[in-house]
């Protein structure tokens, strides 16, 4: 049965929000309230009942947690009856459960409360005295303990379930109607044998469902309810609910609406308990609370409110930097906010975005600040910047215990949603995955990369959205979402790369929209933080994909074995977070097995190759002419990101020691980067040494084709895709014994491996595809064999049967991915 989406016509029918909290549910589940000491609600029952009228209850009842108090408080208006939210548990381990029992007496709730410790006797209770009754949230987690054995015996125990819960997110009500409105007369009678429970309501197969707000900060109440026919009293309404003759109606939760009766709360709390009916709202904690719940405050007040907070913390005492910084960017982000808010109230994503620009601003400026201390060696005044950043963290979370909150529960979802077979097709919160990346659309090999899978995944019809954050979206033809930068910095030790400070709730409220199943990580950079973060908040599935080597360039950029270190103690950290990483060689994997990763999870994903685009053409020597390359003689290629990884100067040596031989032959020298200037400058004067710059889409494929060989020098690419292209476009290709790309030459030996260190083997390796057409017809075969068996289809579907195959372990249902052959040894052809 479909909850319905607003209290319907009075005349024809009744409603009523059964689950609904009052100030005498005072003992609150929520971590942050806890720690505020805050009691769950602040919310007047008649406040309450005169809200729930308002907004077209035909009746109102109050559930306070094992408290009828709250109800008895209203119970002088004719449409209003006792009810309460019974927590009981099962004996045999201590499993809470919430029980709502409605149209009670005092003295049945006195005997309710005595009885609620034991499920059983609660239940048998409940039916001896036709209490109307139901469980509500059933699929939430009250004390963790809660398995599928629990949800089975609820199923026998009782017949009525709340299907809409105003507070929580729709997943766990829409699977609980799913699971329950979907039983057989077999299924019960195999859970009774399996658990010894014999049903004592008529047809437990069918189930009913109600709904109610699960308000506890008076901002919803009546927005989850329950409708039934037309009662012309309380009594006959309750004889609706007794006989199952109901509905859900309204709308369940969302983690903006859960996180704003937080701040509701909180509000309330400071308000009650902190200022005590004292005169001057104006502090930053009053301002912000105020701002979120109520409307915006007015500019002036706000800088009024700091100003005067400001003098009380610091007395005369002459404020630090950072304090400084902090009272002023608040004030600017609040008054900047009140100036553009037309309205006097403030609705939940205005709020959100409001919290956003808080957050996320002080944060990057506080980040940006601790930078720089830390780059002048700074170290108190560095601590100073972080401790600052205390007030921004809390600012923020109720945003955070709300998402986080809303999803806890998601694994043990799966695990139901994969042990009913009518909800199987909801193991997954959704069908699409999220590919988030710190970089693309430069043309580098991991944007390449990135962007053939979801080339491959739209084809095949999967759901594939790449997600990054640039100040310039990339303009591609795949499914993409840019987010803009909160700013950018420089990490000390390397000011050459940049980061971005990424919108963290911006990106956390994205992924909750989206339903996304499965995060995937390119890059353990600030994007890829905030994603791991984000996937963890939800309860999503987070994989990594490990395209290059962090701790190689941080030792590369630095040339400092600590920083080496540090980025290694790093990796552990990040990859040691997510469910799997995929790598792209045997060679890496072992790599990261040796530094101390889970070799469990490390999943081979091989380099793939587009052969739409990458494909044997006629070769065209005038294409060199605009890059004064001869037209005579033999042409080799190398294609890549110019970094000092690619070991180019050994390339170039050894084509030095050639061209002593061969005076006619080219080296052509494709591609980017950050080593490109200091080999232009030593080498660039060398005959028949070329550097092209950059190429990318049909002029790449033509100089792929236009060339006679390939050489792959580099000894630390952990994939080679490059090489894979070559090969597609009928290149010989000559690679290290190291590294990715000699794993893809030793499938069906396509390719010389040579020991790279050694110039003069490299140099010979050259010469003999120059002067054997034999060899090179043979490889370039093989190779073209090689590339049609590789195209980025076959990974992409791995990465889809991987995550399938991990849900399954994860759920209970077997599973199991076969880790490819490792073809580090047998390679033929190599060159010693």
């Amino acid at each position: 049965m479909a909850p319905r989406a607003a209290a319907p016509c009075a005349t024809r029918t009744s409603a009523c929000d059964l689950h609904v909290h009052s100030k005498y549910s005072d003992r609150p589940s929520e971590w942050i309230l806890r720690r505020l000491g805050s009691p769950e609600s602040f919310m007047d029952p008649k406040e309450i009942y005169r809200r729930c009228k308002e907004r077209g209850m035909r009746f109102v009842t109050i559930t306070d947690h094992n408290s009828i108090a709250g109800a008895l408080e209203i119970a002088e208006y004719p449409d209003t009856f006792l009810s309460a939210e019974v927590t009981t548990y099962f004996p045999e381990d201590g499993c809470k459960i919430h029980c709502l029992v409605w149209g009670v007496t005092e003295a049945q709730f006195a005997e309710i409360d005595a009885v609620r410790e034991n499920i059983y006797k609660l239940r048998d209770f409940l039916v001896r005295g036709r209490i109307a009754h139901a469980i509500a949230h059933p699929l939430f987690r009250v004390n963790s303990r809660l398995t599928v054995e629990h949800v089975e015996k609820l199923i026998l125990l009782f017949n009525n379930f709340e299907g809409v819960n105003g507070s929580r997110h729709p997943r766990a009500s829409e699977l609980a109607r799913v699971v329950l409105g979907n039983l057989t007369p077999a299924v019960i009678a195999d859970l009774v044998a399996k658990h010894g429970i014999a049903p004592v309501l008529p047809e437990p197969w069918r189930k009913s469902f109600t709904g109610g707000s699960d308000d506890h900060s008076g901002c919803y109440p009546a927005q989850g309810f329950t409708v039934t026919p037309h009662a012309a009293t309380v009594q006959e309404f309750l004889g609706h609910l007794r006989d199952g003759r109901h509905e859900p109606g309204g709308s369940c939760g969302t983690s903006l609406k859960f996180a704003h009766s937080l701040y509701a709360i909180a509000y309330q709390y400071y308000r009650q308990r902190v200022l005590r009916g004292k005169a001057g709202e104006g502090s930053p904690l009053g301002a912000l609370l105020r701002h979120l719940v109520e409307g915006s405050p007015r500019p002036n007040s706000v800088r009024g409110a700091l100003g005067h907070l400001a003098g009380r913390i610091f007395g005369r005492r002459r404020q630090t930097a950072t304090e400084a910084l902090l009272l002023r960017e608040f004030a600017s982000l609040a008054s900047d906010s009140a100036e553009s808010a037309p309205e006097e109230t403030i609705d939940n994503q205005r709020a959100f975005e409001f919290a956003c620009r808080v957050g996320q601003q002080l944060g990057y400026a506080f980040l940006k600040r601790f930078a720089g201390h830390v780059r002048k060696g700074e170290l108190l005044e560095s601590l100073e910047a972080v401790s600052a950043l205390v007030p921004v963290v809390l600012g923020v979370s109720p945003y955070l215990a709300s998402f986080a909150s809303q999803h806890k529960d998601e694994a043990f979802l799966q695990v139901i949603a994969a042990h009913f077979p009518a909800a199987h097709g909801m193991i997954d919160v959704g069908e699409r995955k999220a590919w988030v990346t710190d970089v693309f659309g430069d043309g580098n090999g991991t944007s390449r990369t990135i962007q053939a899978m979801a080339e491959a995944a739209r084809k095949a019809g999967r759901g594939l959205v790449i997600v990054t954050c640039q100040e310039k979206s990339p303009k591609v033809t795949v499914p993409l979402k840019n987010f803009k930068p909160v700013g950018t910095f420089s990490l000390p030790e390397w000011e050459m790369r940049e980061a971005v400070f990424p919108p963290f709730l911006e990106m956390l409220q994205y992924f909750e929209q989206e339903r996304f199943s499965e995060i995937v990580i390119s890059t353990p950079g600030p994007v890829g933080v905030a994603a791991l973060a984000a996937g963890r908040l939800l309860g999503l599935r987070v994989t990594g994909v490990c395209h290059t080597d962090l701790p190689l360039s941080a030792l590369q950029l630095t040339q400092d074995d600590i920083m080496e270190n540090l980025a290694w103690r790093y990796m552990r950290w990040f990859f040691g977070q997510l469910d799997s990483v995929f790598v792209p060689s045997h060679a890496y994997r072992r790599k990261l097995a040796e530094r101390g990763l889970e070799e469990e999870k490390l999943v081979v994903l091989p380099g793939g190759v587009n052969l739409g685009q990458f494909s044997l053409r006629e070769c065209s020597p005038a294409f060199w002419g605009d890059y004064g390359v001869p037209k005579d003689g033999f042409r080799y290629l190398c294609a890549g990101r110019v970094a000092a990884e690619m070991n180019l100067d050994g390339l170039l040596l050894a084509f030095q020691d050639l061209r002593h031989r061969r005076t006619g032959d080219s080296l052509i020298i494709v591609g980017d980067g950050p080593h490109l200037p200091a080999l232009q400058e030593q080498w660039g004067a060398a005959d028949g040494v070329f550097f092209t710059g950059a190429l990318e889409g049909q002029e790449l494929v033509q100089a792929y084709s236009s060339a006679d060989a390939f050489v792959f020098p580099g000894t630390d690419d952990t994939c080679g895709t490059v090489v894979l292209e070559a090969q597609a476009c009928g290149l010989p290709v000559i690679v290290a014994d190291r590294g990715g790309p000699c794993e893809i030459v030793s499938r069906n030996h396509s390719g010389l491996v040579v020991d790279v260190a050694r110039p003069g083997l490299l140099a010979r390796a050259m010469e003999r595809l120059a002067v054997d057409a034999g060899l090179r017809a043979v490889l370039s075969s093989r190779g073209l064999e090689n590339a049609r068996a590789s195209e980025w289809t076959a990974s992409m579907e791995l990465l889809w049967r991987a995550a399938d195959e991990g849900r399954k372990r994860e759920t209970g249902r077997g599973g199991h991915l076969a880790i490819q052959p490792d073809p580090a040894a047998g390679r033929a052809m190599n060159v010693a």
